[in-house]
């Protein structure tokens, strides 16, 4: 018995939302402000952070506004919304000097670093999946996670200097400009 033939899905179709006034997300966003509080949790928080997504506004920075019940950033938020030249700065996190590293260990945790990225970049050209004919594929990563030998202050500290770039949530990569001496 033959399966019967699918109907194509015709293109154009589907949802469209309607477009969005900004002054009245504006002024949405200016009510639920009022009903905000930094020492209390509630429903308004939920509200007002699809309030803030809806009318555009970055998600990381929307994120972190409302996780951290920040009132202040808030604001600044919803001025940023009403005129674009308003800098929205995050404040950012304070770091304090750590303990001085002494040079060897730097040059230790950075030949272990090189070491680790010539590891994975033969770990991923190296893949069994591929046909034996070919020669591979050449690894496309941008950055890595550090050894754990090291503590992060030191990867820290060779990103302060420039021998390597942080890109995030704990990943380094080798600078793509060479330092100049």
């Amino acid at each position: 018995m033959a399966k019967p033939k699918r109907k194509k899905n015709k293109s154009g179709g589907g949802y469209v939302p309607p477009p969005v006034n900004p002054a009245v997300e504006i002024a949405a966003l200016r009510e639920l402000r009022i009903s905000l509080d930094a020492d209390r949790p509630g429903p308004e928080w939920g509200a007002a952070q699809k309030a803030m997504i809806k009318a555009g506004i970055d998600a990381n920075l929307v994120a972190r506004a409302v996780v951290g019940r920040d009132v202040d950033l808030i604001d600044r938020l919803i001025d940023h919304l009403e005129d674009p030249e308003c800098l929205v700065d995050p404040p950012q996190p304070e770091t304090e000097p750590g303990p001085e590293i002494p040079d060897e260990v730097l040059r230790d945790a950075m030949r272990a670093f090189r070491k680790r990225v010539k590891l994975t970049k033969l770990d991923h050209e190296s893949k069994l999946a591929r046909s034996p004919l070919s020669s591979g594929k050449s690894a496309d990563f941008e950055a890595i996670l550090p050894p754990n030998q090291f503590p992060p202050e030191v990867w820290r500290s060779l990103a302060d200097r420039g021998d390597l770039e942080s890109t995030g949530g704990g990943f380094y990569r080798v600078p793509v400009t060479r330092r100049e001496f």
